[in-house]
């Protein structure tokens, strides 16, 4: 029998993923919620929950609703903020091995700017994802 190696490096830029497997942002949490039910370390990246500035608590309950056709949710965004994110839960994250794809979201262009520069240069952090598109925050994004 012989043994075949499928190739499934990705490159984002300049960032290499080992597969194309990545967990989208707000699915999965930090990533420690999952540990028992994925093995973390063989995804292609890791896209925590969304991190803003400051801690948000989100929108207040019932946050999902099933449908006939699956379900609905609205977080609202709720995270640990920017602080906390790179304190208490980048270095869990980093450990895991797969790159680190950091999901931020702010109220203005000077927010997105002050969270990338802030995160710039940070170790464990592989890129960046600009969340634009949260419908479910008062006000939008």
């Amino acid at each position: 029998m012989s043994s075949v190696v499928t190739e499934l490096e990705v490159r984002l830029g300049r960032l290499r993923l080992p597969n194309p497997i990545a967990v989208a942002s707000g699915t999965f949490g930090y990533a420690r919620e999952m540990a028992g039910v994925v093995d973390l370390r063989r995804l292609g990246a890791i896209v925590p929950k969304t991190v803003t500035l400051r801690p948000r608590l989100g929108n207040p309950p019932p946050r999902t609703v099933e449908t006939s056709a699956g379900l609905l949710n609205s977080i609202g965004l709720d995270n640990d903020g920017l602080e906390a994110f790179v304190a208490s839960h980048l270095p869990y994250l980093a450990s895991l091995g797969p790159p680190v794809i950091v999901s931020v979201a702010g109220k203005s262009y000077e927010e997105f700017v002050e969270l990338a520069g802030r995160l710039d240069g940070v170790p464990g952090v592989a890129g960046i994802e600009l969340n634009i598109s949260c419908p479910n925050v008062a006000g939008g994004v």
